[in-house]
């Protein structure tokens, strides 16, 4: 089997497809960034509309076995060290976890997204 065959096999058992979470992580930040320069004035209000963008599109795909939960870092590009981790225990037949990464000269935004069947 393939891996483009395995995934597809996954997205149908699960429910739902990781790529089109991708798809909406960076649309949610594609839309928000604007002028994509870093103003801490304007943090508040970019971050929120991420979440809220993400939060909003995932729910549509969803299925109603699965609960979502979306995170999002965004730090100022100065060159410095940037390092996110996470852990988790799960089921790998079911939960998942899409992350998409935007950077530029000023900022650099981290979203997630976690899929996990509610029991």
């Amino acid at each position: 089997m393939t891996s483009t065959t395995t995934t597809a096999a996954a997205a149908t058992q699960r429910g739902y497809s990781t790529d089109d979470v991708y798809r909406i992580l960076k649309a949610s930040v594609d839309l928000a960034i604007g002028s994509g320069e870093y103003h801490h004035s304007l943090l508040s209000e970019l971050h929120q509309n991420i979440i809220d963008y993400a939060k909003k599109k995932i729910a549509a795909v969803r299925p109603p076995t699965h609960k979502s939960i979306v995170s999002c870092t965004i730090v100022q590009n100065t060159g410095a060290g940037f390092n996110i981790s996470n852990a988790m225990h799960w089921d790998d037949q079911s939960d998942t976890l899409t992350t998409y990464k935007f950077q530029n000269q000023s900022m650099v935004i981290v979203v997630s997204a976690y899929m996990v069947r509610a029991q």
